[in-house]
């Protein structure tokens, strides 16, 4: 069942460090991997597959016949995760990964911004690596999935010179570790429910008895959804995501788009995270989401009027989701060597706080906001 991986051993399954290092490592041609500008190459190749011929910043007959070995792969230069010279492609590739995050509000174009300016005679390329392929939320930039990766280091392994070698069996570990943990694996899939159905019985027993599951996210989310007239939108382990009901009956310009973000077309969510790199901090955020043009603009500078109480807006806009109102409940500093109980308890009374000082001055502003937007596009119209 769990066969020895190194990658698992090492606890490198989601941190976003580990798995930049070693995609960067594994498509640098100088490393010591032997695997010279294959890697390299098979990564380009399936990138610029996924793209359009007029849309791709050189030709794939280019890429098949150019020299790849002086290509020079960058760890975090200008916070960008890989970045990638190709010198004889006058080429630069930026790769921004992200194993359990979403990129932040306008991040993606700062980067895209700062490629151009550092290359601006290059042709560019922009990668964005998530575990299931997500689109990312900034034009020009390419989904790229975690299983692609998978695909594409498998297909080395599967060349005889390296099918024995030491790189071969690292890269086999950690395409086993992405298909076991990262990316979802219709294999395992068929696995597991063929297991589940030769012995039901002792897992559904096994799953009744086990222990109940409680995150600092669970202890906020049970704290919000006890206030009448909140409730839940969708969440994950690590997020938390609701709305005030008198919203779904008030607010009639402020909607988003239901194929990208809330089912239920609400423009506007409050937000609960916790965040694997920084153990115990739990954050409130009201999150605009993708939706009509002019609508978002009018509540981003409605929001930017009202710093008093719209904290923590981030600047400058996102082209689909933006945070306009953002506070700590408590840091990973404050966590820092606490239990579980008291950190729980500190984040249950900085919701009380955020409750009573923050939270209905937030949900009648974005009414107030909303009846501005109407008032202006009655006059527009008239």
């Amino acid at each position: 069942m769990s066969p020895f991986n190194v990658f698992e051993a090492v606890g490198a399954i989601r941190g976003e460090l580990r798995h930049s290092n070693f995609l960067a490592y594994l498509l640098s041609p100088n490393r010591p991997h032997g695997l010279g500008s294959r890697a390299l190459a098979a990564f380009l190749r399936r990138v610029l597959d996924r793209m359009e011929p007029d849309e791709r910043p050189i030709m794939l007959l280019e890429l098949l016949v150019a020299e790849l070995d002086d290509a020079v792969v960058y760890r975090e230069r200008d916070n960008i995760d890989i970045l990638i010279e190709l010198p004889s492609l006058k080429l630069v590739v930026a790769i921004e990964n992200k194993i359990g995050a979403s990129a932040g509000d306008g991040q993606l174009r700062r980067y895209s911004d700062k490629v151009s300016q550092v290359y601006p005679n290059h042709k560019r390329l922009f990668v964005f690596l998530t575990p299931d392929g997500t689109s990312a939320d900034e034009e020009g930039y390419i989904a790229y999935g975690y299983a692609d990766m998978a695909d594409t280091l498998e297909s080395l392994v599967r060349d005889e010179l390296t099918e024995h070698s030491e790189a071969g069996l690292v890269v086999r570990h950690y395409v086993e570790m992405l298909r076991r943990h990262v990316v979802h694996d219709e294999k395992l899939q068929a696995l597991a429910i063929a297991l589940y159905e030769r012995h039901k019985e002792a897992f559904d027993f096994i799953f009744d008895a086990r222990p109940a599951a409680t995150s600092l996210v669970t202890v906020v989310r049970d704290s919000a959804l006890a206030v009448e007239g909140l409730i839940e939108d969708s969440g994950s382990t690590n997020l938390f995501r609701f709305a005030p009901e008198v919203w779904d009956e008030r607010l009639t310009i402020i909607k988003g788009d239901p194929t990208k973000w809330s089912k239920t077309g609400r423009g506007l969510l409050f937000e609960v995270k916790t965040y694997n790199g920084s153990p115990g901090r739990v954050n409130v955020s009201l999150i605009l989401g993708p939706g009509d043009a002019s609508m978002r603009a009018g509540v981003y500078a409605e929001a930017l009027a009202q710093p008093h109480l719209f904290t923590g807006l981030v600047k400058p806009m996102g082209a689909q989701w933006v945070t306009i109102f953002s506070r700590d409940l408590q840091t990973a500093q404050q966590a820092k060597g606490q239990s579980f109980q008291v950190q729980a308890n500190s984040a249950g009374l900085a919701w009380s706080d955020f409750q009573g000082r923050s939270l209905q001055p937030l949900i009648d502003a974005i009414i107030d906001i909303d009846d501005r937007l109407v008032a202006t596009a009655s006059r527009v119209a008239g």
